[in-house]
């Protein structure tokens, strides 16, 4: 199910990147890599809303719910040491690195049925 949406990713693992552009791709997502701090208004300027943010967990530090609970994203899915647990429920969707391929597009799928 593609959607209107347009997914940020801010990942540092470059494998992990490519591997998540491909397959969202390849599902129909419209996506954008960047490196750049989540709440730095260049992204608004150049990612037209609604945006969902795909992010690793570490490079926000403290900074998750604030992230998650701000305007200008949709959602955000997390992506977490493989040690954490799971579901912060929507808007937030926290996904381990070892579940990432398919835990981001559940996600994404589970966000849109209920929205549906």
């Amino acid at each position: 199910m593609t959607s209107k949406e347009l997914l940020v990713l801010i990942v540092r693992d470059g494998g992990l990147r490519s591997a998540l552009t491909a397959r969202l791709s390849l599902q129909g997502e419209s996506l954008v890599t960047l490196e750049a701090d989540p709440e730095d208004p260049y992204i608004r300027r150049v990612a037209p809303a609604p945006r969902i943010l795909v992010i690793d967990k570490a490079t926000l530090g403290g900074r998750l719910q604030a992230v998650a609970a701000s305007r200008h994203w949709r959602g955000v899915i997390a992506l977490a040491d493989d040690t954490e647990e799971g579901d912060a429920g929507d808007p937030l969707s926290i996904v381990r690195h070892g579940q990432a391929l398919t835990g981001v597009a559940e996600t994404l799928a589970r966000w849109r049925l209920a929205r549906a």
